[in-house]
């Protein structure tokens, strides 16, 4: 059996990690099936079995992988059709989207959503959240949450990629591939937790309104979260 172990709220139902996202779709792409393992940020225990301590982790038949971009390239070698990273220029190419994906749409996005992620999640993981996010920022989540500036930056960041999707219907060309499951990683992670800066009728919405509907007309509908959020928070 097939088993990928996701990042779920306190409704095992909501998944947001983006980088589970990004496995999902890689999944989905190669026609493969999984069985969903939604565990709780302090679920640590649960997923032992792969010698650290972050999702995703695939389990495929006895053979384990964590971290998205190498779960991208196990599933090339293992399952050769419909390849998602490719070789050479391509290859450069996603290792390109996954930089700008982290240092222009992760960051804009996390002030977008952390106020969103703590609504969501179970309450016996807030003291685990804020303690390690609070660690990494070197800040309060108050004090880091910036949803409007959030907005702006993530406007910005994307930019490039509205230019790229004018020119043609996906990152890799007429057909998605794993540039666009790794940028859309990001995007879903947003989008289940009800926000969405970008605009439906700009390039990059039509491209992500693209990905979504290939995903649920074969897995069904994706849960999304209904979250109020203050303006000045």
């Amino acid at each position: 059996m097939r088993e990928l172990f996701e990042l779920c709220g306190a409704d095992p139902e909501l998944l947001f990690s983006p980088y589970c996202w990004r496995v999902r779709l890689a999944l989905a792409h190669k026609g493969l099936d999984w069985q969903s393992r939604p565990i709780r940020f302090t679920d640590k225990e649960l997923i032992a079995f792969s010698g650290q301590k972050l999702v995703p982790v695939l389990n495929d038949d006895g053979e384990t992988m964590h971290d998205s971009l190498a779960i991208f390239a196990y599933l090339d070698q293992r399952y050769v059709q419909r390849p998602l990273l490719g070789e050479g220029l391509a290859a450069e190419r996603a290792r390109l989207v996954e930089r700008l994906s982290f240092h222009m749409v992760r960051v804009p996005l996390l002030k977008i959503l952390i106020p969103r992620v703590w609504q969501v999640i179970d309450p016996a993981d807030r003291e685990y959240f804020r303690s390690s996010r609070e660690k990494a920022l070197g800040m309060s989540l108050e004090a880091f949450a910036d949803p409007q500036g959030g907005e702006r930056l993530f406007r910005e960041g994307v930019a490039p990629l509205e230019i790229w999707l004018r020119e043609q219907p996906f990152l890799d060309g007429q057909a998605p591939g794993g540039c666009d499951y790794l940028l859309a990683g990001m995007l879903l992670w947003a989008w289940c937790l009800g926000a969405q800066p970008w605009a439906d009728d700009s390039a990059l919405g039509a491209w992500f309104t693209r990905i979504l509907q290939t995903y649920e007309a074969t897995h069904g509908p994706i849960k999304r979260a209904a979250i109020h959020v203050e303006e000045n928070q």
